[in-house]
């Protein structure tokens, strides 16, 4: 049973304690962030607090996963592990390991599943109407013609559209929000989804709620920072799809119909967000009916994820694993004193 401790209740401590650390501090960070975005524009900043916002999460569980692997092959786990083992190696470091990594994993399945699902559409007459006038609009305009043969039209779509899909993306649309707006809007839609097609967005996102689906605590903490990067990057798909063709006034009778329909998600989706939030985004593509915008591209912050990624799976290689060891020690320790008691 001693076997056990560190492995139960090493990856317990590590959500319960180390994440919620590591968001605070991140919601610090971020707090500076949002008073120069105060003076700076709604889209300013926006790689840096994603990057912040995944990070929170992500590399503190890197780190913890690749120490405790170097701890399992180098053997140096036995010489901090109090427990009694039969052999003269410690395998909890690895076990330990394993554990952490299964629970990240694990909580992002049911949403991937979720995703593969959405992606199926139907095929009855409402449905197969839909579809044959989306691939008509898309026919008719070049600005779209990436998308033939990746949107699917379902009935029963919690979304009124949506891009889904992490290596195989799709454009989901709902029959009934479809059937309610003029083809104008619905082309304004799917410039507006063309923008997160083409730029990755349903991994961009997964990833972000992921970073704050793994820690509760800190998704509480980063609840009102994840929400203003996700206004920013909305605008900026409503920004882009005007610039590529939309109708301004067309895009905002879309986001308008599309917040009039009932959902029962929580996944960012034309119309979702606070009402505020809405009512900014429509006040944006006003005056962009007056005055077209000019595209304002940024930087993709992926490659700056996967090398601080890289950077946290490697220093415990080369550096003490203080942090490991104190973990490991205090489960053990914790747990001695509670079945003293």
């Amino acid at each position: 049973m001693s076997e056990a401790i560190f492995p139960i209740l090493g990856p317990l401590f590590v959500f319960a304690i180390v994440l919620p650390v590591s968001a605070l501090l991140a919601r610090v960070v971020l707090w500076f962030v949002s008073v120069l975005d105060s003076t700076s524009g709604l889209s300013s900043h926006q790689s840096f607090r994603y990057a912040t916002l995944v990070a929170s999460s992500a590399l503190p569980l890197c780190w913890f996963i690749s120490a405790s692997l170097h701890q399992a092959e180098s053997g140096t786990s036995a010489l901090v592990c109090l427990a009694r083992h039969a052999g003269a190696d410690c395998v909890e470091s690895a076990y330990f390991s394993l554990g952490l990594a299964g629970l990240a994993l694990l909580i992002g399945l049911p949403r991937l599943l979720r995703d593969r699902l959405a992606m199926r559409g139907s095929h009855d007459q409402a449905a197969t109407a839909v579809s044959l006038r989306l691939n008509a609009i898309i026919g008719a305009r070049p600005a779209l013609s990436l998308l033939a043969g990746h949107v699917v039209v379902s009935n029963v779509v919690s979304a009124p559209i949506v891009t889904v899909g992490i290596f195989s993306r799709r454009i989901v649309v709902q029959t009934a929000f479809a059937e309610s707006i003029d083809d104008d809007a619905l082309a304004g839609a799917l410039h507006h989804e063309f923008e997160h097609f083409t730029n990755h967005d349903p991994l961009r996102y997964f990833v972000a709620w992921w970073a704050l689906a793994v820690n509760p605590v800190g998704g509480w903490l980063l609840r009102a920072e994840h929400a203003r990067w996700t206004l920013g990057r909305e605008a900026h798909c409503d920004r882009q799809a005007v610039v590529s063709g939309a109708s301004a006034t067309a895009l905002a009778k879309a986001l308008v119909v599309a917040a009039k329909t009932p959902r029962r998600t929580l996944r960012p989706a034309l119309g979702s967000g606070q009402v505020e939030a809405v009512k900014l985004r429509l006040g944006l593509l006003l005056a962009y009916a007056d005055r077209k915008p000019h595209r304002c591209d940024h930087g993709s912050t992926l490659p700056l994820l996967l090398a601080a990624v890289v950077a946290a799976l490697a220093l415990p290689h080369g550096t003490p694993t203080d942090p490991l060891d104190l973990l490991h020690q205090a489960t053990e320790h914790g747990m001695a004193v509670f079945v003293g008691k």
